[in-house]
This record gives C-alpha cells, sequence and structure tokens, in this order.
C-alpha cells in the first residue's frame, strides 16, 4: 500500500509539472516589445517642384536612418500584433513614424523566418532644397521577411530585409514670368517615395 501511495504522488507531482511547464509554453497570449535600427536606401525617381514651367524628374537618394520600438500582444508566441513609434533621420528630414504592426512567425521555434507588415503614418518635415519646397510626412508601408532566434529564454535577436514606401505632400507656388506679365497657380501635389533597406533588434516574449 505504501509502494502505492508513493507511486500515486510521483505520478501527481510529475503530471503537475508537466502541466505548469506546458501552460507556460502553449500561452495563448503574450505581452512582446521589439526594438530596433535600421537604414534604408532610396530607389527610383520622383517629379521635383515645377519652375517657370519646367519639371525635372530626381534620383531617390535619401538615406534614412531609423531607430523605433513595437510593443503588443503574440498569438501562441507566432501572430504578433502591436503598435510602434520611432525617430527616422533623413539628408533632408526628420520624421517620427507612428504604426501599426503585424508579425508572423512561419515555425514556432527558437530560429525561424518570419513575415512583418507596417502601416501607419510618417509624422514630421522634409526640409526644402533647390528642387521642391518643404513638405510633410504621409503615409507609411513597411514590408519585411527576416530571421531571429533565441538568445536567451525570452530574448530573441532577428535581422530583416524590408521595402519601404513614405508619401509626401507639399504646396507651393508655380510662378512663369514673362515679358509681360507674372502667372503664378498653387500646386498642391504628392510624392510617393521608395526605400530598400536592413535592419537588427531584439525582442523580448
Amino acid at each position: 500500500m505504501k509502494k502505492v501511495l508513493i507511486l500515486l504522488v510521483s505520478m501527481a507531482v510529475t503530471l503537475g509539472s508537466t502541466a505548469q511547464e506546458t501552460s507556460r509554453r502553449s500561452r495563448t497570449f503574450n505581452y512582446f516589445n521589439r526594438t530596433e535600427a535600421g537604414i534604408s536606401f532610396g530607389v527610383g525617381n520622383f517629379k521635383a517642384d515645377v519652375l517657370n514651367g519646367v519639371q525635372k524628374s530626381l534620383k531617390n537618394n535619401e538615406m534614412p536612418i531609423s531607430i523605433q520600438t513595437i510593443n503588443g500582444i503574440a498569438y501562441h508566441g507566432r501572430i504578433g500584433l502591436g503598435l510602434g513609434i520611432g525617430v527616422e533621420y533623413w539628408k533632408d528630414g526628420l520624421f517620427f513614424p507612428l504604426f501599426a504592426h503585424l508579425h508572423y512567425d512561419l515555425r514556432p521555434k527558437d530560429k525561424t523566418f518570419y513575415g512583418q507588415l507596417s502601416l501607419g503614418s510618417g509624422i514630421g518635415t522634409r526640409y526644402s532644397t533647390t528642387f521642391f519646397q518643404e513638405g510633410t510626412g504621409g503615409l507609411m508601408v513597411q514590408v519585411g521577411v527576416g530571421y531571429k532566434m533565441k538568445v536567451f529564454k525570452r530574448l530573441r535577436f532577428y535581422y530583416e530585409v524590408f521595402y519601404k514606401y513614405q508619401g509626401i505632400s507639399s504646396a507651393y507656388e508655380d510662378k512663369i514670368v514673362t515679358s509681360d506679365t507674372t502667372i503664378v497657380r498653387n500646386v498642391d501635389y504628392k510624392v510617393p517615395l521608395n526605400f530598400l533597406g536592413f535592419k537588427i533588434g531584439i525582442s523580448f516574449y
């Protein structure tokens, strides 16, 4: 009888420990934080302001450097939904991205590839130059794929390549000067800017 009791107690302790460990691993929702830094490179061309009836096409040579943090909830440690905020320094501007973030891990493993989507607004200013007036940031969309690996129990390191779209809005006066008169018209326009980039980061679950 004593041996049976000892066996039952041992089984209960083992099952209890296993259940607790399984519960920790299979928790439905977990808080996460992602902190990342990156650099991106402008691709393609965009239209400059119209000056005396002439509009040039310029190469997008911006090279934004960014730091941002994202906080949210992960479902089963694989599907994450959160909100992010950051700061982004351009050669001709300064922006503060504010966005919603979604990521998905391809496998529930310590090492896995993942995909992510960020959608929001790049709040800030693109400074004026010889070719365009000052503009304000608008719609921001970013899509990336990356790889992450476990560093410690709840800490992951990751790196990612991404594509980013950033819209810029601006308004200016186009003046055409002739020998007889000066024609002035108000121009409101939006500039779509495209980037390819790379970033590294850490995530805490």
